[in-house]
């Protein structure tokens, strides 16, 4: 497994000292940057062991992906835009979460509002084609959307996207939080990505108590992956948790293949 941390680029030190294989960033943060700021971060990425491989927040939460206010134009600009930027700092993958852009409004056709999402996945995935960047469909809690929140649905979202930049990611915390299944992933497979924090609270995984992270770990061995694992958590010091979180996954991992 590769490890990483959903964290802003201002952390890159921070990430070479605790020996963590890349750095995750929001592609809404960086889009805020100055071009200046940019190559500034550009070059130190092209001198560190840690790259920006991954990116997450895709859209800003005030753009409309489904339902009457969506633009096409606007996505497509929008997305030349994102994935230039994303492609600069040397991203390979980028996670569609989004939660509150492709939630269905109360008196929208839901049927609708889900052909519209898949044409939005594929549309995305046409565009990051173009990049070399994969698109990773995540299932959010219900807390967030309405529409995508299991894996299987988000399996069956990828099936009807049906293009070959669009792939699947789990995400620890939103399994716990929807009481998916992960017995079940197993028969889902395909997983390009992963994310992780705890079920309690959406915090670093630095401890096991009340949680299932050896399970899903063991999950992921007999999927046969063995790509990256991003932290995607709240923490007050992101050095002492980042730390003990890297302890434990690899701990988690190593249990996981003597089995």
């Amino acid at each position: 497994m590769r490890y990483g941390i959903c964290t802003g680029l201002e952390n890159l030190e921070v990430l070479e000292e605790l020996g963590y294989d890349y750095l995750e960033a929001s592609v809404t943060a960086v889009l805020q940057l100055t071009q200046e700021e940019r190559s500034m971060y550009v070059d130190k990425l092209n001198r560190s062991p840690v790259k920006c491989e991954a990116f997450n927040i895709l859209f800003p939460k005030t753009m409309a992906l489904i339902g009457p206010c969506a633009d096409r134009g606007q996505l497509l600009d929008y997305l030349h835009k994102a994935f230039t930027v994303i492609k600069e700092l040397g991203g390979e993958v980028v996670v569609f979460g989004s939660g509150k852009c492709r939630t269905c409004s109360n008196g929208y056709d839901y049927r609708q509002a889900y052909k519209e999402l898949v044409e939005v996945c594929r549309t995305t995935g046409e565009v990051a084609e173009k990049y070399g960047v994969k698109v990773v469909i995540e299932p959010l809690s219900r807390k967030e959307t309405n529409l995508i929140c299991t894996l299987a649905e988000g399996a069956m979202l990828q099936a009807d996207v049906n293009h070959k930049n669009v792939e699947l990611l789990a995400d620890y915390y939103h399994v716990a939080a929807n009481h998916d299944s992960i017995a079940q992933m197993e028969s889902i497979g395909g997983l390009s990505h992963i994310h992780i924090a705890s079920g309690n609270g959406r915090r670093f995984p630095t401890n096991q108590e009340g949680e299932q992270y050896g399970e899903f770990m063991e999950a992921l061995k007999a999927l046969g992956y063995d790509g990256r694992i991003s932290i995607e958590g709240k923490t007050e010091d992101l050095k002492e948790d980042g730390a003990a979180a890297l302890k434990l996954l690899k701990e988690l991992e190593a249990e996981a293949w003597r089995k």
